[in-house]
């Protein structure tokens, strides 16, 4: 024994007798790469098997068309998602829930409908905020703005109004027109905003509007009595900073015809005497929605039920995991406008969920999102394709330098390898190039960005999505969005952060993900595509419960890739 402890202590002196400073570098670069090797071979963040085939295809399909494609959520044979599953205080968990409509979302806003059992973060009523300018941000009150439904909805009711025109940017007072119309069965019609006036009056007109609620000074009184005879009512909302002027005033030879009021002044003079919202079991009427390509262009005028609207609400929710879900944690920011359906949806999703909602008017397409997020810190946010391309251009603009390319870089490879980017020793010493998004660095976890099909929306490739991630430390959600659906046809796996994948090359978008759990989608043959036993190819056409009509084809060519997700031919 004592033999051998000599041979090895020998050896051991052998070997370090010739140690030299080449020896120690040889030996730390070894060790740091091994160290390297266990660092970068952490797992993915979800199972890549599960990006492999995002949608369940049917077994057979029809001829001229390709299978019908679905959400794994809603495998063929089983319903597809109907509504929000609304179950009322203390019912087994095991109940299916009723579909629900926009009342039982402001019941769940106000607590009346309590939050389920594993989301239980929030036992009191939910939280909306408004941002005025640059400084104020404003609580608002939930029993206020239920009297607040009331007053409106009641006022517009007992004047006969049918079809109210809501003309307004996103505001507290959109929300409560938008709810009001539900408790009080007259149809709202969201116009979009900032248009000019003559295609107002037009809009007015297609519509069949019999009221209208706008920003006081937006529209010009007088033409639009001349130009919209079937209007008989006109409530204006205005800012504080204008109340002290009279605004219930009607042009000279219109006494009668038109009834004025100011929304501040209806609220506070009926505001004391309030009812409690009403509890009609009968369905709500539709929503009119406008579809454009820009402001100003010829639009498309849709009308959506309850049921389209809860159906893209109740999937939106349960296209994300469990874990990422909205919650009464999050601050959610809308910065596109109410007017598009997927984002008030989402702002429906939010609501649902207990999360802060912050209303800002400064929404819609091309916005710039750090302004628009300067005195908050959203953990959420939703934008249009235009502001996702704007700020990453700004961004990419100020990534200059060997050391913050060098950054980019490895988170950008820490994405290939399916996992997240989070904040490390090597990020503190050399921080990747991040958008100014919010008063909290690095609070933003989600990101959600649509497309709108037929509307030359500008087009985000996967390595551009790839670079917002990096940009905003947030998972990017790419939706594709359309006129007569609700919601969203489809949206990408929170966890696919594959980069070079827009097919076929020439391809300037990303993919777009599987379908929602509300819709299913088959591809019809074109003259230029077609579908074959490999390769599925032609028309999009989307049929489900959010679906305006039950079925609708988009008027685009899609294909659906071998990993089962929706993109442009």
């Amino acid at each position: 024994m004592a033999g051998i402890i000599g041979q090895l202590d020998a050896a051991i002196g052998n070997l370090l007798s010739g140690w030299n400073a080449y020896s120690t570098l040889l030996v730390a670069g070894i060790l740091g790469f091994v160290g390297w090797v266990v660092y970068d071979t952490q797992d993915a963040d979800t199972h890549p098997l599960l990006l492999a085939r995002q949608a369940q295809a049917s077994y057979v399909r029809q001829p001229r068309e390709s299978a019908i494609f679905r959400s794994p959520e809603t495998p063929h044979g089983y319903p597809l998602k109907t509504g929000l599953a609304v179950k009322p205080p203390g019912a087994p968990m095991y109940t299916a829930g009723r579909d629900g409509d926009l009342r039982d979302i402001w019941r769940r806003v106000t607590g009346e409908i309590p939050l389920e059992k594993n989301n239980a973060g929030s036992t009191g009523p939910g939280k909306i905020l408004t941002v005025f300018g640059k400084e104020d941000v404003t609580e608002h009150s939930i029993s206020d703005l239920s009297k607040e439904i009331g007053v409106i909805g009641k006022h517009l009711k007992d004047h006969g109004a049918k079809r109210v025109a809501v003309y307004l940017p996103n505001s507290i007072e959109f929300l409560v027109a938008l709810f009001a119309g539900a408790f009080y069965g007259f149809s709202p019609v969201l116009i979009p905003y900032n248009q000019p006036h003559a295609v107002v009056i037009d809009l007015l007109l297609q519509t069949g509007a019999d009221a209208l609620i706008a920003e006081a000074g937006s529209v010009p009184l007088a033409e639009v009595s001349k130009g919209v005879p079937g209007l008989r009512q006109v409530i204006w909302t205005v800012e504080k900073t204008s109340r002290h002027m009279d605004w219930n005033e009607v042009p000279e030879g219109f006494g009668g015809k038109i009834d004025v009021s100011v929304w501040h002044e209806l609220v506070q003079d009926n505001k004391t005497g309030a009812a409690e919202l009403p509890q009609s079991p009968a369905q709500p009427p539709n929503i009119v929605f406008i579809w454009q390509e820009a402001v100003g262009k010829p639009a498309e005028i849709v009308k959506f039920t309850q049921q389209n609207i809860t159906a893209a609400t109740g999937a939106l929710i349960s296209a994300l995991p469990g874990a990422q879900r909205i919650n009464p944690s999050d601050t959610f920011l809308p910065a596109d406008s109410f007017t598009h359906s997927y984002t008030l949806c989402l702002t429906l999703t939010a609501l649902f969920s207990h999360a802060t909602v912050i209303v800002n008017s400064v929404a819609g397409p091309g916005i710039d999102l750090t302004l628009a997020s300067r005195k908050i810190a959203p953990t959420i946010a939703v934008v249009s394709a235009e502001t996702a391309l704007k700020l990453h251009q700004s961004t990419t603009v100020s990534l200059t330098g060997s050391l913050k390319k060098l950054a980019h870089y490895l988170e950008t490879r820490m994405l290939t390898s399916g996992r997240l980017p989070t904040d490390s020793l090597l990020t503190r010493l050399n921080a990747p190039t991040r958008a100014a998004i919010g008063t909290t660095p690095g609070k933003l976890r989600l990101l959600f960005v649509s497309e709108r099909a037929g509307q030359n929306t500008p087009p985000l490739t996967s390595e551009d999505l790839s670079d917002l991630r990096v940009y905003s430390s947030a998972r990017v959600i790419y939706a594709l969005s359309a006129a007569r659906v609700a919601g969203a046809v489809a949206q990408t796996n929170i966890y696919d952060y594959r980069r070079g994948s827009s097919t076929p090359p020439s391809q300037k978008h990303s993919h777009f993900g599987a379908p929602l759990s509300c819709v299913e989608v088959r591809l019809r043959d074109t003259a230029a595509h077609k579908t074959t036993d490999e390769h599925s190819a032609g028309e999009i056409v989307v049929t489900g419960a959010s679906v305006a009509g039950g079925e609708t084809a988009l008027g685009i060519n899609g294909t659906f890739r071998e990993d089962h997700t929706l993109a442009y031919v």
